[in-house]
């Protein structure tokens, strides 16, 4: 599980430098575990081999980053604790049906998570501040 974390985590940080984009509305995009709302716009990077996908918004002031893996028989708890160990975060919190922490990435860009499940493992990254996250997030739709 670890070394899934810290593919995961390092792709995050890959996925926030390879920033594009254009403005405008949202469009469903599907990929093999999750479908999910971008906004127009959003520059789109696609790490198969590791289920990840990562988002850049147009100004390249936001990023948010999506992977699903297979949680290996820890618990949802133990996976939010592990990743936020791993990313050497701190603030854990326990929401309805997910846990969130915050952690900094590697330029000590502040970054909030979420981690939560349904047969897989859902570790959502938002690095930045941005008004289409919640959007995002809440059109989120793990399969």
């Amino acid at each position: 599980m670890a070394k899934k974390m810290y593919v995961a985590a390092a792709l995050i940080l890959v996925a926030a430098l390879t920033l594009f984009g254009a403005p405008a509305e949202a469009k469903v995009m599907q990929f093999d575990h999750f479908s999910i709302d971008v906004p127009a716009g959003w520059e789109m990077q696609e790490y198969r081999e590791n289920f990840t996908v990562g988002f850049t918004a147009p100004d390249k002031s936001a990023a948010l980053t999506v992977s699903v893996f297979d949680s290996e028989g820890m618990s949802l708890e133990e996976c939010a604790k592990s990743l936020m160990e791993e990313l050497k975060g701190g603030n854990l919190k326990k929401e309805k049906h997910a846990y969130t922490f915050e952690f900094k990435n590697q330029n000590g860009v502040g970054c909030r998570a979420l981690v939560a499940a349904s047969e897989m493992l859902v570790f959502v990254t938002m690095m930045g501040e941005h008004d289409a996250f919640d959007a995002m997030v809440s059109s989120l739709e793990v399969f």
